[in-house]
């Protein structure tokens, strides 16, 4: 949990980051931006930390050979002498810049901020937020005259939408620090990890999130790779698979592998099968095996999209299975020569 009821925005500055790879420029400034005013200050806190709310964590990886200097070096001098604060921000619009190379990345404001005492999973700790605009809104404002009103439109920030942002809290420095990131604009295929890798050089903390989201995901996979009619596994097995999984993973709050292979894989040969699946797969993905761990809430309702079962059947048809797959029978029609689907129910409700 992150919670900034009692944090206070110390120090503040804008500077204009646009796509290097364009030829567009990099604006710096040299001065903290001052509010003064108390509901600018307010809006000003909620549109920059209000996103931030989920138990997903990153943390730098080791040091970039390829930077003398990276966002995570900055950000250790800036937690050792707010004095650095300016010339640290300029460093860090820099290199934000020279990673701005691919043609469909957007130019935008940067801002780099200090918060002091911030609330993260219980822990009082300072942070450096970093934060990217690249989106604006049309919008209308309407003005009073006497008798008479006037209405115009100009392009600002939607305060309820932050495309990138970054909190980087003083905390676990020996591990990278504690990070949460925020990016979405992340859709675009060749710039997706421009704001997470290629700027901040960070990687996922190894936390309930992490473990579930990599668990429910080798499940994901064993289910389409070998649970498939190739292998002799009728697509109801499958679906029963993922319906199990998932309900293990909604139902429960920590996760013991010996407890989802009695419940979830009770045949011998099956185990088996998605042992010799997941250690494969955790050395595609240089994962290390972790039996048990605490379950995320947050991971199981992302994923849970992935694991839903639905039969498609040509472009004619969708069938959802929630449960009792011993009430669909799979089967061939020789006389028209087409497979079949045979359901057995007793209410039927047109939603």
């Amino acid at each position: 949990m992150i919670d900034f009821t009692r944090s206070e925005l110390t120090q503040f500055i804008i500077h204009y980051v646009g796509n290097k790879g364009l030829g567009e420029d990099l604006s710096l400034s040299e001065k903290n931006i001052e509010i003064s005013d108390d509901f600018l200050r307010d809006t000003v806190m909620r549109y920059l930390t209000s996103p931030f709310k989920t138990d997903i964590y990153y943390q730098f990886k080791s040091k970039n050979e390829m930077h003398y200097q990276d966002v995570k070096s900055y950000a250790a001098d800036i937690f050792s002498s707010r004095t650095n604060f300016i010339e640290c921000s300029k460093r860090i619009a820099e290199h934000l810049h020279n990673q701005s190379m691919h043609p469909k990345i957007k130019g935008g404001e940067f801002y780099t901020c200090y918060f002091k005492d911030c609330n993260v999973d219980g822990i009082i700790c300072d942070a450096i937020g970093l934060f990217k605009t690249e989106n604006k809104d049309t919008y209308l404002k309407v003005f009073q005259h006497m008798d008479n009103f006037d209405i115009e439109c100009d392009n600002g920030i939607n305060i309820n939408k932050l495309d990138k942002g970054c909190l980087i809290f003083n905390t676990e420095s020996e591990k990278g620090f504690k990070i949460s990131v925020v990016d979405t604009n992340n859709k675009i295929a060749d710039c997706a990890f421009y704001w997470v890798e290629d700027f901040l050089n960070t990687k996922m903390k190894e936390n309930a999130y992490f473990h579930t989201s990599n668990f429910i995901e080798t499940c994901k996979g064993f289910c389409e790779e070998v649970l498939t009619e190739a292998n002799n596994v009728a697509k109801q097995d499958q679906m029963m698979m993922l319906n199990k999984s998932t309900s293990f993973f909604k139902e429960k709050d920590k996760f013991d592998i010996h407890e989802f292979e009695k419940e979830i894989l009770p045949q011998p040969e099956l185990q088996e099968a998605f042992r010799e699946y997941r250690q494969n797969y955790n050395e595609k993905m240089d994962l290390n095996a972790i039996d048990d761990f605490e379950i995320s809430p947050t991971a199981v309702k992302k994923n849970q999209k992935f694991m839903k079962s639905v039969v498609k059947l040509d472009k004619n048809f969708h069938i959802y299975v929630h449960g009792r797959h011993d009430f669909v029978e799979k089967g061939y029609d020789e006389e028209k020569a087409l497979k079949y689907y045979k359901l057995y129910y007793t209410n039927e409700d047109f939603g």
